[in-house]
């Protein structure tokens, strides 16, 4: 990665639009940004940070806003950096997040952080890449290969951080060597195995408490008696539950024992007690016997009456269907009588005197019902009309009520907007104090922070003059005693003194000597810088030559095959060509014989459809004469269905007599033979009707379905001519075979078209390449000899410049060191100046010389309290003025909504006037109609009711009549068969008939005599009963008492002996768990051991880990030895062979826990031959090994990241504390920095390096802000 420009806009320190030209900067291979404390020289490397990554690094990138304070208000913070990244070149364009002034009314809205990420094309334009902050993100953080953390110790070795890192113990180092190398997967496999080992440690736990409460069950289930025999065992569990098992089945066997034994004496006196039962119950039931048969005795008489009532009964039976038919028959008469007096009653009102004619009234009536119909749509819409007024009415209360709302509402908001605009004008006033408060509060915190930057500046200036004592320490060559140097800023005061130096024109002097003393190694090292082109051109070539020798060998390659082909084409492409015309002559006939196909095709389907219309036909012909027959057979049906109705008349009037009451139709209270039942229901006339019509409609579409069928049929014939299916099939085959063959070898066209323009395109293509290599081989010939004449050219003038030195990579990282060093002397030398200045400045910002922190602070806090005040009555305003307009508006809308209101009054009444003068001349009209009726429906349906009336009295007359022959009849025939069966009259019958319930009683109450009559001389007859009757009676409580006694005593047995078998089953499946538990329970012991020695072994903590280093310390030690050997090679340069970094596995100093070894540093004194504890190097000493170890550790960062070069390096101060020689040895180490293009950029204020690096980036600050300004030669 190279950077090339960087725009700076109200970023940081700097309120205007900045520039950084890195390509003319980094010309030298090396420069300076230099400029006072304070100024901004570390804002430049955070915003090439910040354009890269989105970042800043260390705690700045925590601070509210990177936006400049001095900047105008509406100019917003910009950076903007041109860099090429692995051959790319990229714009990156980020704006962080800022407050500016809202564009209408007053306040400040948020600007969100952006970002514009753009790619220079080959065509040298711009392209768009990403506007998104994570994408762009990603794809820098790709091309680079490193993250922001690695990315600013690699590109901007920060040396505060290394010194502490030189410094810090263990854990200390292993955070930050675990930002820079990926050792996640180690501290992960830590961490994994630390939870193993807890998880591990808690499934053995459960499962070892599963194991002590099946245990525990067992106990629980023993009992105090097998748990004497057998004692407890906690080391064999296993062989515990066996003897208790053991204990337990003997137990089972002795109450198994004792058990049977009272089963034999229970079993004995059971049978003793049941032979005595037999006994007593024989003796019972022979007693009963006994009185069974007396009773027989007394039933004598009854069964005599029994058989004589169930023969006249049968006789009676003979006679009774003829008898109740004559009843029927006179029912019937009586029903029909009275259904006709009853009808003629009703209807007598009706007839005008001497008018008996019904059928006429009937039809006048009919005819009055017809005329009065006309009316009902009237008599509808005036009821419509009505409903309508009702509707009205309610939208007049309706309205009514919102209009009282609404003038409820408009006099209660004056009131309210009063008190509304009272908070308004309050709020606005607590808005115009709210500035003068807050002015005291700033300026309460300005003070504050102008003490506490006058305090740090004091402690600063004292850390710098140590540094720049060690900076000149590590020179190789001091420039001045180191005395002499810091005694003359302090007056000769002694190090530690509490008063602070006033003049830094000692401290400039040294810089300036430093930095002639760089200027000088960078000179010859800018001399080396410009043979890096010669240096690549070198391999380059050697690479061309390769690539040239290879291209001439395949270019006469390529030729001799390109002739070759030119050979054969011609031939290939006439033989194409006569192929093609040949068939286009052949594919000519394709049109006629698609039209021959097409005919035949038509012919096929009009056969075809001839064939399948025929059967269709006469199948619709057959469905027609069925329909037909149907619908005449459903006809005489519905004929005998109205029949069977006038029929079934006069069984309804028979249903309705009453026997003693007189006959609705002859009066008579005799009704000897009523009318029999018909099988009829009424709805049958109605169903029979339907399937009448339903028959009709059939038949009528079975009609229409075959006049269509003939006529397709008819057509169908015509087409097909008299050609059959077979025929016409074979005529089709024919013409698509014809045509298939046609078309097969029309497909063929196209390819043979395309072979025949591949043949031509070959021939001219063959041409072309032929006379290509002819003059590719020439120009081969001819860069293959310049190629090599240059590399020998460039070969002699490297040789030249190497020197004494191995080689010129060699020789400019021995220049580059030295000019780091004196550079970081000068920066240490030019901090101490500028701190003096810049803590005179301070001093001059505090009001008053003697004002503490403290004061300050207590200050700020009294300060705050009026603001906060003002800003709870200011943050009213809006509500209040939002409240105010809201009661004005609905002031307005109230008012609106009352006019409105009152015009829907208005217009409701209107229509209310008009629907009740419609309603009132319809009624007039409908009243006129329906005469003395209550309506017009009234008379309507009255009139209707006398229709029916008057055509149901003429029916029910003619029934009556009919109903009292056929009850003469029927009496006369059952009188005749009574006295057949020798009954003195039909009363006689009537008596002798028994009803079925009666006879079925009777017959089984005979039956139930005999049936007890033979048990009862059964029983009698048996031996063991008359055996029982003499034997003496048993004594059956004596027997009870002893069974009882045998029965308790067993009943104890056995549930002892059920409790000793399932103590047995449960205490046999419990040991089976028990075994299973600990079948569980020992491997899990086994792999928390095992988890937990993995753990303590990888965490640092296990007796076998010797050293106490966790797993990733380990991998983290290992970076750091391979960190520690790149150092050295540095260090031994810049330290004069002196000292030498050791990688220590050992725990660091002071370290106090457990796991804390294998990232130890040491420091190797060779004059001494003793290693030391880095914190007892001088200043100078710290800054040299800590920048030998950042360079160091930016070597392997990069090459362990995988990322892209680092074009553009920087080192940031340090350089104060270095004497002359020292700073001469890193000034060449940091000059060898620049081998393959590499520009270093050095930050510091050390006067010396001014002199010694001519290419500078000067930072100048002021009241209104900092400025660049670049010096280049």
């Amino acid at each position: 990665m190279r950077l090339h420009r960087l725009t700076i806009t109200a970023f940081g320190s700097f309120p205007g639009t900045e520039t950084v030209d890195f390509d003319a900067l980094g010309e030298a291979g090396l420069f300076l940004i230099h400029g006072p404390t304070g100024a901004g020289k570390t804002t430049v490397l955070d915003a090439v940070c910040y354009a890269l990554y989105g970042q800043v690094p260390g705690q700045r990138n925590d601070a509210r806003s990177l936006r400049c304070d001095h900047a105008p208000p509406g100019r917003g913070p910009k950076v903007e950096l041109e860099a090429t990244v692995r051959g790319r070149r990229l714009r990156l364009t980020r704006s962080p997040s800022w407050q500016r002034p809202k564009q209408r009314g007053e306040g400040m809205v948020e600007e969100k952080a952006k970002v514009l990420l753009e790619e220079l094309s080959p065509q040298g334009e711009w392209t768009f890449l990403s506007g998104r902050i994570d994408e762009a993100g990603d794809l820098v953080g790709g091309l680079l290969g490193m993250n922001a953390a690695q990315f600013q110790q690699v590109a901007m070795l920060p040396q505060g951080e290394f010194a502490k890192f030189l410094r810090a113990d263990g854990e200390l180092r292993h955070a930050l060597l675990e930002r820079l190398f990926s050792v996640k997967v180690f501290g992960q496999v830590e961490k994994w195995l630390a939870d193993h080992r807890t998880r591990t440690w808690r499934d053995q736990e459960e499962l070892a408490k599963g194991v002590a409460s099946v245990a525990d069950r067992m106990r629980g289930a023993a009992g105090d008696g097998l748990l004497e025999e057998v004692p407890d065992d906690d080391d064999d569990q296993e062989a515990w539950a066996r003897s208790l098992l053991d204990a337990a089945g003997r137990r089972a066997a002795q109450e198994e024992t004792a058990a049977a034994m009272s089963g034999s004496a229970l079993r004995a006196a059971r049978d003793e007690l049941d032979a005595g039962r037999a006994l007593a119950d024989r003796k019972r039931r022979h007693a009963e016997a006994l009185a069974r048969q007396a009773h027989l005795d007394a039933a004598a008489e009854e069964r005599a009456d029994l058989d004589v009532l169930l023969a006249d009964a049968a006789r009676a039976g003979r006679v009774l269907p003829l008898l109740q038919r004559a009843e029927q028959r006179a029912e019937a008469e009586t029903k029909a009588a009275l259904l006709a007096a009853e009808s003629m009653s009703r209807v007598l009102p009706l007839c005008p005197a001497g008018d008996d004619d019904l059928a006429a009234l009937e039809r006048e009536r009919r005819d009055e019902i017809a005329r009065l119909g006309g009316l009902r749509a009237e008599e509808e819409r005036r009821a419509a009309l009505l409903g309508e007024i009702g509707e009205i009415d309610a939208d007049l209360i309706r309205l009514a009520g919102r209009e009282a709302a609404t003038t409820e509402l408009l006099a209660a908001l004056p009131d309210r907007l009063r008190e509304a605009e009272r908070r308004h004008t309050a709020a606005r006033q607590a808005e115009a104090a709210l500035p003068a408060a807050e002015q005291a509060h700033e300026a309460a915190t300005r003070t504050r922070a102008a003490v506490h930057r006058r305090d740090t500046l004091t402690t600063a200036l004292l850390t710098a003059t140590t540094t720049l004592h060690s900076s000149l320490t590590t020179l190789p060559r001091p420039p001045l005693p180191p005395e002499a140097t810091l005694s003359a800023p302090y007056g000769g005061l002694p190090a530690g003194a509490s008063r602070t130096p006033q003049d830094g024109e000692a401290p400039r002097a040294l810089r300036e000597r430093l930095l002639g003393w760089e200027r000088a190694v960078r000179d010859e090292l800018a001399g080396l810088e410009a043979l890096r082109g010669d240096e690549a051109r070198v391999r380059e070539l050697g690479e061309e030559i390769g690539a040239l020798a290879a291209g001439y060998e395949e270019l006469t390659q390529r030729e001799a095959a390109a002739r070759a082909a030119l050979a054969d084409l011609p031939v290939r492409l006439a033989e194409a060509t006569a192929r093609l015309d040949d068939l286009r002559a052949r594919t000519a006939a394709v049109p006629a014989a698609e039209a021959a196909r097409d005919a035949a095709r038509h012919l096929l389907e009009a056969a075809e459809l001839r064939d399948s219309l025929v059967p269709e036909a006469e199948a619709a012909e057959h469905a027609r004469l069925a329909a037909t027959d149907t619908a005449q057979d459903l006809r005489e049906h519905l004929l005998t269905a109205r029949q069977a109705r006038i029929d079934g008349m006069a069984a309804e009037l028979a249903r309705t007599l009453v026997p003693g009451e007189p006959c609705a139709v002859c009066g008579s209270t005799d009704h000897p033979r009523p009318a029999e039942e018909q099988a009829f229901a009424p709805e049958e006339e109605a169903e029979a009707e339907l399937r009448h019509q339903d028959a009709q409609e059939a038949r009528q579409a079975a009609e229409s379905h075959a006049a269509v069928l003939a006529d397709r049929l008819r057509e169908a014939t015509d087409r097909a001519a008299d050609a059959t299916a077979a025929e016409a099939a074979a005529t089709l085959a024919d013409a698509e075979l014809r045509l298939a063959e046609l078309a097969g070898a029309a497909e063929h066209e196209s390819a043979l078209a395309e072979e025949a323009a591949r043949a031509q395109a070959d021939l001219e293509e063959a041409r072309e390449r032929a006379a290509e290599s002819a003059g590719a081989i020439a120009e081969a010939a001819a860069a293959l000899a310049g190629a090599r004449s240059e590399l020998e050219r460039l070969t002699a003038r490297l040789e030249s410049a190497r020197g004494e030195d191995v080689s010129l990579p060699e020789r400019r990282d021995r220049l580059t060191a030295e000019a780091a060093l004196l550079s970081d002397a000068a920066e240490a030398a030019g901090r101490v100046a500028e701190l003096i200045v810049t803590l005179a400045e301070a001093r001059a910002a505090v009001p008053d010389p003697e004002l503490t922190a403290e004061a300050a602070e207590e200050a700020v806090r009294a300060a705050e309290a009026e603001p906060s005040r003002l800003r709870a009555l200011a943050a009213d305003a809006a509500e209040a003025g939002a409240l105010a307009e809201r009661l004005a508006a609905q002031r307005t809308a109230a008012e609106e909504e009352g006019r409105r209101t009152a015009g829907e009054l208005a217009a409701a009444r209107a229509r209310r006037d008009r629907s009740t003068a419609e309603a009132d001349r319809l009624g007039a009209l409908i009243d006129e109609a329906r005469g003395e009726d209550p309506s017009l429906a009234a008379r309507l349906d009255r009139l209707a009711a006398e229709a029916a009336l008057l055509r149901d009295a003429a029916e029910a007359a003619g029934l009556a009549r009919t109903a009292a022959t056929e009850a003469a009849a029927a009496r006369a025939e059952a009188g005749e068969a009574a006295a057949e069966a020798g009954f003195g009259g039909l009363e006689e019958v009537r008596a002798a008939v028994r009803p079925a319930a009666e006879l079925e009683e009777l017959t089984e109450r005979l039956r139930a005599l005999d049936a007890e009559s033979a048990a009862v001389a059964a029983l009698l007859a048996d031996p063991e009963l008359r055996a029982a009757a003499e034997a003496p009676d048993p004594d059956l409580p004596a027997l009870t008492e002893r069974h009882d006694a045998a029965e308790r005593v067993h009943a104890a047995c056995s549930s002892r002996r059920d409790q000793a078998r399932d103590r047995h089953d449960r205490l046999t499946a419990m040991a089976a768990e028990l075994t299973g538990s600990l079948a569980l329970w020992r491997p899990a012991r086994e792999r928390h051991r095992l988890a937990r020695r993995l753990a303590e072994l990888t965490g640092g903590t296990s007796a076998d880990n010797t050293l106490d280093m966790r797993l990733s310390s380990y991998v983290l030690g290992e970076r750091l030895r391979q960190v520690v050997d790149a150092a050295n090679e540095r260090l031994d340069h810049m330290s004069g062979g002196r000292y030498l970094l050791q990688y220590d596995v050992r725990k660091t100093a002071g370290s106090r826990k457990r796991s804390g070894g294998g990232l130890g540093l040491r420091i190797l004194d060779g004059w001494t031959g003793v290693d030391r504890d880095p914190a007892t190097l001088s200043g100078g000493e710290s800054f040299v090994t800590s920048l030998a170890l950042a360079l160091g550790l930016a070597d392997v960062v990069s090459a362990e990241a995988g990322g892209a070069e680092i074009g553009t390096l920087f080192v940031d101060e340090g350089f104060g504390t270095l004497d002359d020689d020292t700073l001469d040895g890193v000034l060449d180490i940091l000059d060898g920095l620049r081998d393959g293009g590499r520009a270093v950029g050095l930050v510091s204020h050390v006067a010396e390096l001014r002199t010694r690096i001519p290419t500078q980036l000067v930072v100048t600050k002021s009241r209104t802000g900092s400025r660049l300004t670049p010096i280049t030669t």
